[in-house]
């Protein structure tokens, strides 16, 4: 598999999660005796409707997972760049998808061990899933901001060639 794709993979691997399970309830739902005629019956527009969540949360989910995708490469860019150092993780430290993201690019690059110390020394566990600003100030919610940098991040391009790095380190 490409590795680009592993590394998306990895990156929001809670979000890969969450969308496959969304999308399993959404076919067991179908699957249901009768939904199919129901659906087709009167008031397709109302009951179509009442099925959006589950149509549009995988489909959040997976936008949430590419702005992590974002999130990695930046970050992978900047542990190559300037070494671990808590300062370039601590603006991504409050998100669980986020934390995923950065334990997948330090992976990569042999810094996972000291990722994990960090969150753990910050006081973050396994089951800290939801983030920080839901408990903090959950009037964020409701801003433009929020929502465009949780499902809408700018595409990085990334300044490192991994590919080449690599290359150049296994003839060395």
């Amino acid at each position: 598999m490409d590795k680009k794709i592993i590394s998306y993979l990895k990156a929001g691997c809670l979000l890969h999660f969450v969308t496959l399970t969304e999308v399993l309830i959404l076919l067991l739902i179908l699957s249901l005796p009768g939904v199919r005629s129901w659906l087709t019956g009167n008031y397709t527009f109302l009951k179509i409707l009442a099925l959006t969540p589950a149509i549009t949360f995988p489909v959040i989910a997976q936008l949430d997972a590419r702005s992590r995708y974002q999130n990695y490469k930046l970050i992978k860019d900047n542990l190559c760049i300037y070494g671990f150092q808590k300062r370039l993780l601590k603006p991504f430290i409050k998100s669980r998808c986020q934390r995923d993201a950065i334990k997948a690019a330090a992976g990569e690059l042999g810094l996972l061990h000291l990722c994990t110390e960090y969150f753990t020394a910050s006081g973050y566990r396994w089951y800290h899933l939801l983030p920080d600003v839901v408990f903090d100030k959950p009037s964020v919610l409701r801003t433009k901001n929020f929502w465009s940098t949780t499902l809408f991040e700018r595409t990085y391009h990334p300044k490192v060639d991994f590919e080449r790095v690599n290359l150049s380190v296994s003839f060395n």
